[in-house]
């Protein structure tokens, strides 16, 4: 599941992952998504990336990895969820088991937390990010992104908002 079938299921990920990213109000990170295999799927703008600054706390430095480490977490599991979701699938347990892994790592090692508290942090992630997606009307959201995504091959920050605009009606 971590590895895309075709393009139509890339374009769900990707979809899923601008969708994970709006929800979290995130969407100042998005820079651009992109089908074409020479780009990266999702390009991230420079508020996402936190740099060593002497003049910041080491508390502000601090939460800004545990953003990031929600953001990280929100995305991948966005991705995986609305591709299984909108296909009408269940993601399997060996993906599920691969993701956990990496978010668990990823916690512990880059925010310094403690194995309970990332597992928390995942629970609450994939809880929330699986009834989003599970809601009929963002899965057709996440299908029409997908659809248009695949005939422009690239979109902008503001094409991206615009195409999921119907979100915040929901």
């Amino acid at each position: 599941m971590l590895k895309y079938k075709d393009e139509t299921d890339k374009s769900l990920g990707i979809a899923g992952m601008a969708i994970g990213l709006v929800a979290m109000d995130c969407e100042e990170y998005i820079a651009a998504v992109s089908l074409d295999p020479a780009d990266d799927s999702l390009v991230m703008s420079r508020e996402y990336y936190v740099t060593a600054n002497p003049n910041f706390s080491a508390k502000l430095l601090w939460k800004a990895q545990i953003r990031n480490h929600e953001v990280n977490s929100a995305v991948l599991l966005a991705n995986v969820l609305c591709r299984a979701v909108a296909a009408g699938q269940r993601v399997a347990p060996d993906s599920l088991a691969e993701i956990h892994s990496i978010i668990m790592n990823d916690g512990c090692r880059q925010c310094d937390l403690d194995r309970d508290e990332v597992e928390e942090m995942y629970r609450k992630a994939y809880n929330y990010y699986y009834r989003l997606f599970s809601h009929p009307s963002v899965a057709v959201v996440a299908r029409d992104f997908a659809t248009t995504l695949r005939m422009q091959r690239r979109m902008t920050t503001a094409e991206i908002l615009d195409n999921l605009r119907r979100l915040s009606s929901l």
